[in-house]
């Protein structure tokens, strides 16, 4: 695509020039896992029976949310990826970009990317900031490399998924409260109508039934199974794989609408 490069990096720099929100971005896991691992952990007021069948074999809660705190961060950060296009075109680069020879949607795909490379540290300090605090992550059945590339796949899908979701609501916004209005109306149902913080046992079951077709449930539980059972069975890599096929199929065909719309849709 042309210019998608040199508009990436653009992107990129923007951010880590920006002290204030490149350290806040980077600071921000630590605060997703140790709040929401203290908030929303409600298995010490249950029996060990009980918890043990609500964390699905982890040792704690720290362990069992990482993976859907890990989707909820990408979740977050990937959302403001439209924000951009409407600061572009309300400060004038927008203008400029349109009267190059650059493809509009390499306009779009450039804060799409970033905004996954953006994550990706979010992500190893969510890990780290998981290990060291007390009672957090344990991989009590070991960690594989092929463990870390499905994290790191989930990761990437669900960034691509929900950058394109609101890049595409984005192209023809002008008013920046729009799009946050927007972000505040479906951020936190797609979290609490999903598997990333709770058991779906948990759940009310009609509620469970909905998380059942959420992408952040995919993703949490794509993750939560390498994380608690390390080398996993021929059956659980059939179902992480069927996790991730999803994301997958849904990502690459939200891609492709934003590529149809960048082209068809954008202006000045």
């Amino acid at each position: 695509m042309s210019g998608l490069i040199p508009l990436t990096v653009r992107e990129l720099k923007k951010w880590y020039r920006n002290p204030i929100f490149f350290i806040t971005g980077l600071l921000q896991p630590f605060f997703w896992i140790a709040l929401f691992g203290s908030a929303f952990d409600i298995t010490k007021f249950l029996p060990n029976a009980s918890g043990s069948l609500i964390l699905q074999g982890a040792p704690n809660y720290i362990t069992y949310i990482v993976g859907g705190v890990l989707t909820t961060s990408s979740l977050f950060t990937a959302m403001f990826a439209g924000t951009n296009i409407i600061f572009d075109r309300r400060l004038g680069p927008m203008g400029r970009f349109l009267s190059s020879p650059i493809r509009r949607s390499s306009i779009v795909f450039s804060k799409i990317i970033s905004s996954t490379i953006r994550i990706l540290p979010q992500a190893l300090i969510l890990i780290v900031a998981a290990l060291l605090i007390p009672n957090g992550l344990k991989f009590i059945h070991g960690f594989t490399i092929l463990d870390v590339l499905v994290i790191l796949a989930a990761i990437t899908l669900v960034s691509f998924i929900f950058s394109s979701i609101f890049s595409v609501i984005a192209i023809r916004m002008t008013n920046m409260n729009s799009i946050f209005g927007i972000v505040n109306l479906v951020n936190l149902p797609l979290l609490f109508v999903s598997y990333a913080m709770f058991s779906p046992v948990m759940m009310a079951t009609w509620l469970s039934n909905v998380a059942k077709y959420n992408p952040v449930s995919w993703s949490a539980e794509a993750m939560r199974m390498v994380i608690i059972n390390g080398s996993l069975t021929g059956s659980q890599w059939y179902q992480v794989g069927t996790w991730l096929g999803a994301l997958a199929v849904l990502a690459l065909g939200l891609l492709l609408l934003t590529a149809y719309l960048s082209e068809k849709e954008i202006r000045d």
